[in-house]
């Protein structure tokens, strides 16, 4: 799986919780009523972001086991993952309410089946899967290390170990895990509340300060400080929404054709459809804040602006400009 494969989708997640404030007393913004103080916050973020419902109006379940088909529902929901598109995974024994989050999972390997052609929807989800399904799709296998746990061993043994190193979970007991227990729905929404807030404090979420059409093919984006060495010109592209509006009252959305950094890696510079001959303004969301560029190529020939698209070089320094693929 492409270590930033889920970039965008988590960008505007976890902004979405950064942005969340808990309310100062127990009065929690949802419609359950046997959800207490030590669930009330995750809950009620996870119930205002759409990404968990109740067993019924007024029930969340919290003490109910958690199935595998609910907690794929519920991932698949948090990440925001395209749900309609994904392949067939294979799996005989899926519902139509299921069935899409289950094989947009399981297209990055974030789930995978009791058998090749068996999710067990309806089976109760243990811990020791739980761990494995936070830890894959927040990819937090860096942070493993050895627990005081003697229930944890064998496949889950390494998802384990990194949920406990992030400090998401420190077990039933001190001794104890519980890898072979069944999560309860409230359970499972705390951990996943708290993998989201440590994936929020140990990761880099670009955010544009503005931005300006430089050319009838080139956009640039000021970022908001410089972008760690790891990330590469697409990981940032990748974390922002690109659209025209256009001044006949027309819009677009598109991916950038390619992209680079400055040499200082605080602008992102990228490559677009050719814009000569129109006039609008570049809009470029973070998912916090929409940064507006306006342009006017109206009077820009066409072939001025193939000298422009010529003069185009990457910034000094760098590798080859990546060519969206």
């Amino acid at each position: 799986m492409n270590k930033y494969s889920f970039f965008t989708a988590a960008t505007a997640a976890t902004v979405t919780v950064a942005s969340f404030s808990a309310p100062a007393s127990a009065a929690y913004e949802h419609p359950f009523t046997d959800v207490g103080d030590r669930y009330g916050e995750a809950v009620e973020f996870l119930y205002t972001i759409e990404a968990i419902n109740g067993i019924s109006s007024t029930k969340f379940g919290t003490q109910q086991t958690l199935t595998r088909g609910d907690a794929a529902v519920i991932l698949a929901n948090m990440l925001l993952l395209d749900t309609e598109n994904a392949p067939d995974a294979g799996f005989t024994d899926l519902n139509s309410r299921v069935k899409p989050s289950v094989d947009a999972l399981a297209e990055y390997g974030i789930v995978s089946g009791v058998t090749a052609t068996e999710f067990k929807p309806g089976q109760p989800l243990s811990r020791g899967a739980m761990a494995k399904f936070l830890v894959t799709a927040f990819e937090l296998e860096e942070y493993a290390e050895e627990t005081p746990f003697t229930d944890v061993g064998g496949v889950f043994a390494p998802y384990i170990e990194a949920l406990y190193g992030t400090g998401i979970t420190n077990g039933k007991t001190a001794t104890s895990y519980g890898t072979n227990q069944n999560i309860t729905r409230g359970e499972f929404a705390n951990l996943l509340y708290g993998t989201v807030l440590f994936d929020i404090e140990n990761s880099y979420y670009p955010m544009a300060v503005s931005a300006s059409v430089t050319s009838a093919t080139t956009t640039a984006v000021v970022l908001d400080e410089a972008a760690p060495a790891e990330y590469t010109a697409r990981d940032i592209a990748d974390s922002f929404f690109f659209s025209i509006e256009f001044s006949d009252g027309s819009s677009t959305e598109f991916d950038p054709t390619s992209f680079s950094l400055s040499a200082d890696r605080t602008t992102l510079t990228i490559r677009h459809e050719d814009l000569t001959g129109k006039q609008g303004t570049m809009l470029v969301d973070d998912w916090e804040t929409v940064v507006e560029a306006p342009f006017n190529f109206s009077s820009v020939t066409t072939s001025s602006s193939a000298s422009i698209e010529a003069d185009f070089d990457q910034p000094a320094g760098l590798p080859a400009t990546e060519a969206a693929q």
